[in-house]
């Protein structure tokens, strides 16, 4: 599933393994594409099983965030609308 920013946030910026960088942040720009992995493969490396695992696909001109966050599944309500998929 497909989901669109809709609210600017903020979340803490992680590294690549998956480890908190002290002090930095990232910001979620509206207008933003992102596309929830919903796979038994993919391990949620920052949160637990209430989190969800986004990817970035369409990267707006104001967005300097890494190609994945995760968020609460209250913040994905929060902050983002579905986006229809033609097919699904």
């Amino acid at each position: 599933m497909k989901y669109r920013c809709i609210k600017e946030f903020s979340v803490d910026k992680y590294d690549e393994d998956g480890f908190l960088i002290e002090g930095k942040c990232l910001t979620v720009p509206v207008g933003s594409v992102w596309q929830r992995q919903e796979s038994e493969l993919i391990y949620n490396i920052i949160g637990d099983k209430d989190c969800v695992h986004l990817e970035r696909i369409w990267k707006s001109k104001k967005a300097k965030s890494h190609p994945w966050i995760e968020i609460t599944k209250e913040h994905l309500a929060e902050y983002f609308e579905p986006i229809e998929q033609i097919g699904e």
